[in-house]
């Protein structure tokens, strides 16, 4: 397995004009990891598309990255109200989840999923050397690489989809069991729900005019038998590298982009009037009632007594008449922000708090469904944070107890500047932009 500090990279050889492709669904937060990949490319000579739901052009093009959009289907359908609530309310292991999430699914792919297949080709049709994905389809992108003979590579911010001990193949899991191996040999080997096999087979054979030779569906190897190698985008400091990695996987630290916006003129002044807020946000999968979380955030402001800044998101905080001490904006660059909060309140999105922890300031979780509480449990666990708390169970009383516990506790306090010390400097997009290059040489 290679990290970004173990990978030799004296002697060389520079890449210069490789053309990516790079795949990425879901939410702004699932997107813009893979949007500081392709801006890094771009930095470094290469020619970078982004291909990702059409709600998020403008976001792709506000860093000159050129974009290819595909559906954004996927996008609204995590903003009706009954997948919202079966994503924040439902056991995800219980038998009404399993229900319902097979009939949203028998619902909304067969009228969705052809057409994305069918954009996501039109995007490749230019060509490319390389053909980066994220975890999202998966069983599909490595065939576009088939059809274009270039590699694919995996980019994902799981642990979970390479075999090892350490960590399970069930996505949402940190926990080190004895059976890991034997899951992810389960899992490998599971089938697919067969009427998404009937769609990409369709797809295959009809689109890309490919055969429907034996594993076909398998992304983790190429046609040839190799392995197909895989980015890792967190640090090897936040999530320890698995001792039986090989070396095609290359862990890199977390994807960060930059900021590209200025803040406001009403934030800088809120800033500089007093000491340093607490940020609270919620993110893109906020709960329906954003005027009860807007008062319970407000709640706990006054009692704690603590500046804040609230980012509202994509609407999953209202507060229309806050007190001077509560400044509300829609949307603020967190890798500038952070550095001027005494602590961070949040969901447990993955770039959420990776930019708390590279800006060396304590968090905590609010998580809304089983990825986000997996990392809550873990910066708990890392003891930068203190035990996370599901939003569903979340209380005035409770959060104001976790807040102060938060911003006072000294060693959350001191874990939390020395994590930061590791993280500095660490550059993920820039390492996977090198992975990528030495990835393309050994092809």
């Amino acid at each position: 397995m290679q990290t970004a500090s173990s990978r030799p990279r004296s002697g060389a050889p520079n890449v210069a004009g490789v053309k990516v492709l790079i795949y990425s669904h879901g939410t702004r937060g699932d997107l813009q990891p893979y949007l500081a990949v392709a801006h890094a490319l771009n930095r470094a000579g290469h020619t970078a598309t982004l291909v990702g739901p059409s709600i998020f052009e403008p976001f792709a093009e506000s860093y000159g990255v050129r974009f290819a959009p595909v559906t954004d289907e996927g996008v609204k359908l995590l903003q009706r109200p009954d997948v919202r609530k079966l994503l924040l309310t439902t056991d995800p292991e219980s038998e009404e989840y399993r229900k319902a999430r097979e009939a949203i699914f028998r619902e909304f792919m067969p009228k969705t999923y052809p057409v994305l297949l069918r954009q996501f080709w039109d995007a490749a049709r230019g060509g490319a050397d390389l053909l980066v994905h994220s975890h999202h389809s998966r069983q599909v992108m490595h065939q576009m690489a088939e059809k274009l003979g270039i590699p694919s590579v995996l980019a994902t911010l799981h642990p979970n989809l390479v075999a090892s001990r350490r960590y399970p193949a069930q996505l949402g899991s940190l926990e080190a069991r004895p059976d890991n191996l034997e899951q992810h040999a389960r899992v490998n080997s599971a089938p697919l729900n067969p009427l998404l096999v009937e769609m990409i087979s369709t797809w295959r054979t009809e689109t890309l005019g490919l055969p429907l030779r034996d594993d076909y569906l398998d992304f983790r190897h190429r046609p040839d038998g190799r392995p197909t190698p895989v980015l890792h985008g967190f640090s090897p400091h936040v999530l320890e590298p698995a001792p039986e990695w090989p070396d095609w996987v290359h862990t890199t630290g977390f994807w960060s982009l930059p900021a590209n916006q200025r803040p406001s003129a009403e934030l800088l002044r809120f800033l500089e009037a007093g000491e340093p807020p607490v940020f609270f946000g919620f993110g893109s999968l906020a709960h329906g009632d954003p005027e009860k979380t807007g008062q319970l955030v407000l709640d706990v402001v006054r009692r704690t007594g603590v500046r804040a800044v609230v980012v509202t998101g994509w609407g999953g905080i209202s507060i229309t008449d806050p007190p001077a001490n509560v400044l509300v904006e829609s949307d603020v660059p967190y890798d500038w922000l952070f550095p001027r909060v005494r602590a961070a309140v949040h969901a447990g999105g993955p770039g959420t708090l990776n930019a708390a922890l590279e800006a060396g300031i304590p968090q905590m979780a609010c998580p809304f469904h089983k990825e986000q509480l997996m990392w809550g449990n873990h910066l708990r666990d890392l003891g930068v944070a203190p035990e996370p708390i599901p939003y569903n169970d979340l209380t005035v009383d409770g959060l104001v107890e976790a807040v102060r516990h938060t911003i006072s506790d000294p060693e959350i306090a001191d874990n939390t500047r020395r994590l930061a010390e590791k993280l500095k400097g660490e550059n993920g997009a820039e390492n996977a932009v090198k992975a990528l290059e030495h990835i393309h040489r050994e092809a």
